[in-house]
């Protein structure tokens, strides 16, 4: 009787076996399934890009040109790199800004929603004795790229307004033409940046927006995931966004109609 040789059999991979601390926040976290997460407990972080006036800058924690997680302060793109996003929500709002008598300097007192009937407003307007500033935004909602493939995603809030408002309109118009599609807009993902730019008489940055890879699967559904709970917090009016004041807004930065 001859002897089979020359087969090679193929073993199968070994099963994945988690990590002991894997194991015991798997066996912890068993005791809160089920439990409902109120949106009103979410304060969604907005990217932010550090400018000259930044208060982080002043005070020497970040370099101009990079772009953080406004509630954690962590570096998301340090200057000249960018960073990947899947927008999955988006909408406008007026940004109102007061002017201040001491600086000369407009700064962000609060929002209103930007509508066909108000889009004509005038864009300087006195309140009392107050001189206050429109401007348009154009914001959305999107998930890192790199979290969503890891299983981490979080809600960030991308802001557009000035001088940065064409760059949200690209964006914008790549989220309609997705829909007129019958595509979701969470298939792209795009990369967001800074460039340098120069003003009547001083120097700042501003947001870019450029086309990146197609999303996959895993990532198309943590944004649709996302997208759920936060279309369920907007009804319900429960969504808090961290807003905070980029110190890009000088009285001499170019005006939002310029796209």
């Amino acid at each position: 009787m001859q002897q089979e040789t020359g087969k090679t059999v193929k073993k199968s991979a070994p099963p994945a076996v988690k990590k002991p601390n894997e194991v015991a926040l798997a066996e912890e976290f068993s005791a809160f399934e089920g439990e409902v997460v109120d949106t009103k407990d979410l304060i969604l972080p907005k990217a932010l890009l550090m400018h000259p006036t930044s208060d982080l800058v002043k005070k020497g924690v970040r370099n101009i040109g990079e772009i953080i997680k406004s509630n954690t302060e962590e570096v998301i793109a340090k200057r000249g790199e960018t960073f990947e996003v899947i927008v999955f929500e988006k909408w406008k709002e007026w940004r109102i800004m007061k002017k201040n008598p001491q600086t000369g300097r407009f700064e962000f007192v609060r929002l209103e929603n930007w509508t066909p009937e108000n889009d004509n407003l005038p864009w300087e307007f006195k309140e009392g004795q107050d001189e206050f500033r429109r401007d348009k935004t154009m914001n959305f909602y999107g998930v890192l790229a790199g979290e969503a493939e890891a299983g981490t995603a979080f809600p960030i809030k991308l802001s557009f307004v000035r001088t940065a408002f064409r760059a949200g309109h690209k964006l914008a118009d790549a989220y309609a033409r997705a829909l007129m599609n019958k595509q979701p807009p969470t298939g792209q993902i795009f990369k967001i940046g800074a460039e340098l730019k120069e003003g009547k008489g001083e120097s700042f940055f501003v947001f870019t927006v450029s086309p990146g890879n197609p999303s996959t699967e895993k990532q198309r559904q943590a944004a649709g995931n996302w997208k759920k709970i936060v279309r369920q917090g907007k009804d319900a009016n429960t969504i808090k966004d961290h807003e905070v004041d980029d110190g890009s807004e000088t009285v001499n930065t170019t005006s939002t109609e310029e796209f």
